[in-house]
């Protein structure tokens, strides 16, 4: 979504809204296609009937992550559209265009450094990733963390009782760098030993490929442990993460900026268990809501899950942090006044 923003403090603004719809399904994102270039076209044209109509002056644009047709997409609309306007506010929720520009041909790297080049603010959500406003040679660069809305209302209180079985939570799509194979041999290892779990792994997979080899992980005598839904989203995705005892996520995904799932398990008091990857630990914090192992660390994984299975009362303790983290920096209110100082700076243009 593009936002032109007019003058005023970011509570009180008016934004104009010019929602951008390239993609419709997970299949077709980064892809070439007709509708496409029509949404395109579409896009900048509503632009340039914003921009005249009211008048604006600032330009808050998100860009692409790190892939060919994106970028591409976003040279186009920001070489038609940013002269138009007086400053540009780029808020990368995805990062890695500058590792990936620089791996690329003289024309692309030329084609982005005069479209990127020289943002007034670059916001960036953690510190974690590949600093790519400093790359376009932004005047001004900020950490804003992500927030959410409060889906679970309240603390979440789980049974402590020895002998109930711990129920395990993956949400992410379902491919190799996500960590779903690291979740599966870890969980794997840990029923050899005769621990009581089930896995659950929300998402869809990625290849039919993927899916085949990670099912033939699964010895036979524990195919009732595991649990692969697919995609599930509203009221019934948050009954399993209710559900759920510890939330699993080993990723070593390249762009791994800031994951969205990390802020919900914390909202719904769940301890975690995750790789020190990238903006990873800087959402979560090791050794008070979470357990942090190696990336591709199938062992590292099995023995932090493994605390966390054998000592409930630890589970309890670690699953309230989580809760007090999320209310402390990661509501839609803490989002919003970090945004609120951040453009506040263009009240009085």
């Amino acid at each position: 979504m593009i936002q032109l923003l007019l003058d005023g403090v970011y509570r009180d603004i008016e934004l104009i809204h010019v929602r951008m719809n390239f993609s419709k399904s997970l299949d077709s994102a980064g892809k070439l296609e007709f509708a496409k270039v029509l949404e395109l076209f579409r896009v900048i044209s509503k632009i340039y009937w914003a921009r005249f109509k009211y008048g604006l002056k600032i330009l808050y644009y998100p860009p692409s992550g790190p892939r060919l047709v994106p970028i591409l997409r976003d040279v186009i609309i920001l070489g038609m559209t940013r002269w138009l306007f007086d400053a540009t506010v780029f808020h990368f929720h995805a990062s890695g265009i500058s590792d990936y520009v620089k791996k690329s041909s003289l024309l692309l790297r030329a084609l982005v450094r005069i479209a990127f080049a020289n943002p007034e603010l670059a916001i960036h959500i953690s510190n974690g990733g590949p600093r790519d406003g400093l790359s376009m040679n932004c005047k001004r660069e900020i950490v804003i963390p992500n927030g959410i809305p409060d889906a679970a209302g309240e603390s979440i209180a789980r049974s402590t009782r020895g002998g109930a079985r711990i129920n395990i939570l993956f949400v992410a799509v379902l491919r190799e760098d996500k960590g779903v194979l690291v979740a599966i041999q870890a969980t794997l290892e840990l029923l050899r030993k005769g621990a009581d779990l089930r896995l659950t792994c929300l998402g869809k997979w990625e290849s039919g490929k993927l899916e085949a080899r990670a099912l033939a992980m699964i010895e036979p005598a524990f195919k009732d442990c595991f649990d692969f839904p697919g995609v599930i989203a509203g009221a019934e995705k948050w009954e399993y993460y209710r559900k759920a005892d510890v939330f699993l996520f080993p990723s070593f995904f390249h762009s791994e900026t800031f994951p969205v799932v990390l802020l919900e398990a914390m909202c719904f008091s769940l301890p975690v268990v995750a790789a020190r990857w990238r903006g990873i630990p800087e959402v979560v914090e090791e050794g008070s809501c979470a357990l942090l192992c190696e990336p591709r660390d199938a062992a590292g994984c099995r023995d932090a899950l493994a605390q966390l299975v054998e000592d409930a009362s630890l589970r309890e303790r670690m699953g309230q942090k989580s809760r007090e983290r999320y209310l402390r920096y990661f509501t839609v209110e803490a989002h919003r006044r970090a945004m609120e100082s951040a453009l506040s700076q263009w009240k009085d243009r």
